[in-house]
């Protein structure tokens, strides 16, 4: 069960708390005050360095809308103002749309030497009172498989799964051509014109994340007619943040068109896949053809997705459990 204690209004960003199973204690604090370049070491401290571009950090803050003041940082107790790097111990990053009452998460993490001593737990409570504070209505987090058990204990449900599917392109141009191509179509807006309203929506991230992704690494291609692709790149790799499909439009055909615009040596990710779509199931288990130049040539490029990400979309109601404690109370 997630404690909710309603932070009252301008209180300190500091919220002290002990943690004696391994005689540790730490201090929840904001993300104010700490500079991007030392969350930016803690988060590769935790995930890993990889072959993340330089400024990648900053760029997801920005791109997820992270709130400063919602999000909570782990800190050891006693840590000054300017905390040292060896005393940052975790993160749980939080955004919220203007007008929305549902946050979301934008990353969860403690450092190798403070995991398994309720550090999470205590991120996750914190986060939920300064939401609940806000009137909040809930909390969702992307969970990958091997982390839902550790939401379902703090009492969150799965409202949703999403898969995140890879292939690589099949198109014969070179990485700087899809780049003028990039630089040619301009980023268009969450429901480009002129989208149908009953266009089907094949894979979609957040209309935030695009909207605030920068103009200089997006673009809406159109494939093919009556197709309409929000794309972004994403260090080595071509991200679709959004695939639209008029409804006589075979969406088969539409990713193949996608694909056949794509170099050979560049992943493509579909990003928020329906697990139980039947468009899903056929972009893993059939071959997509995508014939180079003249239709009768017999060369041609195939290509199958598989499964990059899975992950469960977990939200926890935050209304609901404060009339809970409030109905306890009395």
């Amino acid at each position: 069960m997630v404690a909710l204690v309603a932070l009252a209004p301008g209180l300190a960003a500091c919220v002290r708390l002990c943690q004696t199973r391994r005689g540790m204690d730490f201090e929840l604090r904001s993300l104010r005050g700490v500079g991007v370049d030392a969350l930016t070491r803690l988060a590769e401290d935790i995930f890993g360095r990889g072959d993340r571009a330089p400024g990648w950090f900053a760029r997801k803050l920005a791109r997820e809308g992270v709130d400063l003041d919602l999000s909570v940082l782990a800190v050891a107790a006693g840590a000054p103002g300017h905390v040292p790097q060896d005393m940052l111990l975790g993160y749980f990053l939080i955004g919220q749309e203007v007008g929305d009452a549902l946050a979301h998460s934008a990353g969860l993490g403690v450092i190798a030497a403070r995991r398994g001593g309720g550090l999470g737990r205590a991120l996750v409570d914190a986060a939920a009172a300064r939401l609940a504070s806000r009137g909040c209505q809930a909390l969702r987090v992307l969970a990958e498989p091997e982390r839902e058990g550790f939401y379902a204990r703090l009492g969150l449900r799965v409202s949703a799964r999403r898969l995140t599917l890879l292939a690589h392109g099949t198109g014969s141009i070179s990485q700087a051509h899809l780049d003028r191509e990039l630089a040619d179509h301009a980023k268009q807006p969450w429901s480009p014109a002129p989208t149908p309203s009953d266009a089907l929506e094949v894979c979609a991230w957040r209309a935030g994340a695009w909207a605030r992704t920068p103009p200089a690494d997006a673009a809406t291609l159109e494939p093919m007619p009556g197709v309409w692709a929000h794309v972004s790149r994403e260090g080595r790799a071509l991200l679709v943040q959004r695939l639209l499909v008029a409804p006589a439009v075979d969406p088969l055909a539409a990713v193949a068109a996608l694909l056949a615009r794509t170099p050979t040596s560049m992943p493509l990710l579909l990003y928020g896949l329906d697990p139980v779509s039947s468009i899903t199931a056929a972009l893993l288990h059939r071959d997509l053809v995508d014939v180079d130049g003249d239709p009768h040539t017999p060369v041609q490029h195939r290509r199958e997705f598989h499964v990059a990400q899975r992950f469960a979309a977990m939200d926890l109601p935050l209304v609901r459990r404060l009339d809970n404690v409030r109905g306890r109370d009395g």
